[in-house]
């Protein structure tokens, strides 16, 4: 019995703004944090713009009860790669020609494992335009105050009088090895049989199940031939292997399973440009 699961990573994007009322923002963040972030050696980019952004949302996420984002320095390197992209092209958007779309552009410069991102983008006279008007419009409002996001990269790139903005917003999740992700998917196939009351399944090594999720990973696909006849194989993706997909548990819960072998396999692919697990489990 063959059987394909995946778990989607959602990827949300929002429109652009523009706008150019003028302000004087608070600048209260220390600089070393920002000053090491670039590997781009330009006065260009604004980076008590790009503080005080960071700044006033959090600020507003306290308000709203929401704990602070956290800045990711390759989240910041992608962002503010796009602000100059805009500034070059004197309009703001989300892709340009030629340019790499959101999920790759973070995939290019950050090393977090992502379940989904966002971006906002602005142009302004000043940091606080920027942020007004933003919180003004409800989507960027909404990826500004939403409690998925945990981590984020602002750009500011200064061209005359107007700073191009770019956020970058991510939902980072835990980082595991291959094998730690193997033991927190058996972990969980165990969890579960012994939420049904039924006996415990003997774990085997299997190196067939583990060669089936690279197998996976590297075509980017479900698809495939099962590593073992006459077994009832699960496949999926997902960013968190320590959670199995729900509609996975009636296999897992019938009673004439004995045995099982849990494969695990992570790649950054065209499909999952911020990365994903591929999971193969064989229960006999």
């Amino acid at each position: 019995m063959f059987w394909a699961l995946t778990t989607v990573i959602s990827l949300h994007l929002a429109a652009g703004l523009a706008s150019s009322k003028p302000a004087t923002p608070a600048d209260t963040a220390p600089k070393s944090s920002w000053q090491q972030v670039s590997p781009y050696d330009s006065p260009a980019y604004d980076i008590d713009a790009e503080r005080q952004l960071l700044d006033m949302a959090n600020a507003d996420r306290a308000k709203a009860g929401l704990p602070a984002l956290k800045m990711d320095v390759g989240l910041v390197r992608a962002a503010r790669a796009h602000a100059a992209q805009m500034a070059a092209q004197k309009q703001i958007s989300h892709q340009f020609s030629g340019e790499l779309a959101l999920p790759q552009r973070i995939s290019a410069n950050s090393t977090l494992h992502l379940q989904r991102a966002g971006e906002n983008v602005a142009v302004a006279t000043t940091a606080e335009d920027a942020h007004q008007a933003l919180m003004s419009s409800p989507p960027h409002r909404d990826n500004l105050l939403s409690s998925n996001f945990n981590v984020a990269g602002i750009g500011a790139f200064r061209s005359g009088k107007r700073i191009y903005v770019a956020q970058d917003f991510g939902s980072s999740v835990m980082t595991y090895s291959v094998q730690q992700a193997q033991e927190v998917v058996a972990s969980s196939v165990e969890q579960l049989r012994a939420q049904s009351r039924l006996p415990r399944l003997q774990r085997v090594n299997d190196g067939s199940t583990q060669s089936s999720a690279c197998a996976m990973a590297h075509a980017d696909s479900l698809s495939g031939a099962p590593p073992s006849p006459g077994a009832y194989v699960l496949r999926y993706t997902s960013m968190q292997p320590e959670t199995l997909p729900a509609n996975i548990s009636k296999v897992i819960a019938q009673r004439g399973l004995h045995t099982y072998s849990a494969g695990t396999c992570y790649a950054r692919t065209q499909k999952y440009p911020n990365g994903a697990f591929w999971v193969v489990l064989l229960f006999y």
